[in-house]
């Protein structure tokens, strides 16, 4: 009898702890961020697209959730469900463009890039700070999606660039070869 399945991918113990260790370094790697809160850099999204390629939109989702939960809490800050939505989105975005494909092109990761910066950073955490500041103010809240715009424009071929390299490294492809799929 054929049955249909929604479960997730099954994990070998070798790959869970791999995730378990991408997971803790991308809470490491987000502690050292830099910028006032409105327009924070940092470089998590290495280890989200690492995450995408590589377990795909749904472990990643999962991950960017809990890792949300838990950056939060360890920051000491009060916990938002919006930027839990940003990162799910976010992590969406990665797992559907980058999951199972050997070599990504520059087409793809500048696209991916660009829905991530746009969408989940300008438009989606720009609101998410709109609520949790209470801001009504029409010009105030344009200047800050202008900032947030222009921080976005600024990063995107930085961050289509590492990515690249990053992701079509031929030593990350062993490395998941041998990790992965032994």
């Amino acid at each position: 009898m054929k049955t249909l399945s929604y479960a997730l991918p099954r994990l070998r113990t070798t790959q869970l702890a791999l995730l378990g260790i991408l997971m803790a370094l991308e809470i490491v790697i987000g502690r050292f961020t830099f910028g006032p809160a409105s327009v924070k850099v940092g470089f998590t999204f290495i280890v989200v697209g690492l995450i995408a390629k590589w377990y795909g939109p749904y472990w990643g989702m999962i991950v960017a959730f809990f890792n949300d939960f838990l950056s939060t809490m360890i920051s000491g800050y009060s916990y938002f469900w919006g930027f839990a939505v940003s990162a799910l989105v976010g992590a969406a975005i990665y797992g559907f463009a980058f999951y199972g494909r050997e070599h990504i092109s520059w087409l793809r990761v500048i696209v991916t890039v660009i829905l991530v910066l746009f969408l989940v950073n300008a438009v989606l955490n720009t609101l998410w700070i709109v609520i949790m500041g209470g801001m009504t103010d029409p010009k105030a809240i344009t200047s800050l999606l202008w900032v947030r715009g222009i921080k976005q424009i600024i990063f995107l071929p930085i961050q289509a660039i590492i990515l690249y390299f990053f992701l079509n490294h031929p030593t990350l492809e062993q490395m998941r070869e041998r990790l992965l799929f032994k």
